[in-house]
């Protein structure tokens, strides 16, 4: 099943599958990117949706390490329960996914538009992703261009072993879109 959900100026579009255990669980996604919502609380229902997804919704066999993590990051498409939600290695969501998101949000603040797909493979549908690849591009948000450079893809794995070498500061950032900006003219 797909949802599109509008969230300030962002888009996202999640598709969710029934599992042969019964669950309804994202197996990808697709998120537009062009504003952050840094300083917004968690309302309780998230946290608690994220304490289960963590425990894999009571059938999902998962890992001790494993916590709630999102598909999207909360302060792209705030809260939208478990259908963003999956079982996620702890130091994998804490570490390099959480810096590959911060790309992201600097990209949206230095004023670019980020688009993003996100695949989670699991053997089978409704059990804990074994990889997550990520595709992403990101364009001038004025202009509309792509800044052809950038490359915000990544494949990484479940698990305690992934790492993420952040590719772009705000300097790169904000020079890649004058550049695609100044084409425009």
């Amino acid at each position: 099943m797909e949802t599109t959900t509008g969230v300030g100026g962002n888009e996202l579009t999640l598709t969710t599958a029934f599992g042969v255990n019964g669950l309804e669980v994202p197996v990808s996604g697709k998120v537009v990117i062009g504003e952050v919502f840094d300083r917004v609380d968690r309302p309780s229902a998230a946290v608690a949706a994220q304490k289960w997804a963590a425990r894999g919704q009571g059938v999902q066999a998962v890992a001790d390490t494993d916590q709630g993590g999102h598909v999207f990051g909360f302060r792209f498409v705030l809260a939208q329960g478990l259908r963003n939600m999956f079982a996620q290695d702890g130091y994998f969501n804490m570490t390099p996914y959480r810096v590959m998101e911060n790309e992201w949000a600097d990209f949206a603040r230095y004023g670019a538009r980020v688009e993003a797909t996100i695949d989670l493979d699991a053997p089978v549908v409704g059990e804990r992703p074994e990889t997550v690849t990520v595709d992403g591009k990101a364009y001038s948000a004025r202009s509309n261009n792509l800044l052809e450079e950038v490359d915000l893809g990544h494949k990484f794995g479940n698990d305690s072993s992934q790492r993420y070498k952040r590719r772009y500061y705000k300097k790169q950032i904000v020079a890649v879109v004058a550049e695609a900006e100044a084409g425009e003219r």
